[in-house]
């Protein structure tokens, strides 16, 4: 899949340290139905707890939901990681520093250049 079809794009700031931007309809699409698979989810867990007769079972739900959230979140980020166009923000970072840095410098040689010429001017006239 072509870098630009990607429904995701991934910022990467370091390890284990990113944010998935859904891109497009196909990727917030993609994104609404994530979300609604969770849908269930917490219907079950909230009937569960508003049922007053499961109050010994209580503990093995709230488990059972943890791990179920937990499991659609590792499942989500997996999905839409490997589906994402990955941006490196620190490398960004300093290719854009390093360009600013270069046009600095060339800034300053055409400035020094533009300075020689005119104190050389100003001794031959």
């Amino acid at each position: 899949m072509p870098a630009g079809d990607k429904p995701f794009v991934m910022y990467r700031r370091g390890p284990m340290h990113f944010t998935i931007v859904p891109r497009g309809p196909k990727g917030w699409a993609q994104f609404a139905v994530w979300l609604a698979l969770l849908v269930p989810l917490v219907l079950w867990f909230t009937g569960y707890v508003d049922n007053p007769d499961h109050a010994e079972d209580f503990g093995s739900a709230v488990f059972l939901f943890l791990f179920g959230i937990a499991g659609w979140l590792i499942c989500g980020l997996w999905w839409m990681g490997s589906h994402a166009e990955t941006v490196d923000v620190v490398v960004l970072r300093r290719e854009q520093q390093a360009q600013r840095r270069k046009r600095e410098r060339q800034l300053r040689q055409a400035q020094q250049g533009q300075n020689q010429q005119g104190q050389s001017g100003g001794q031959n006239g």
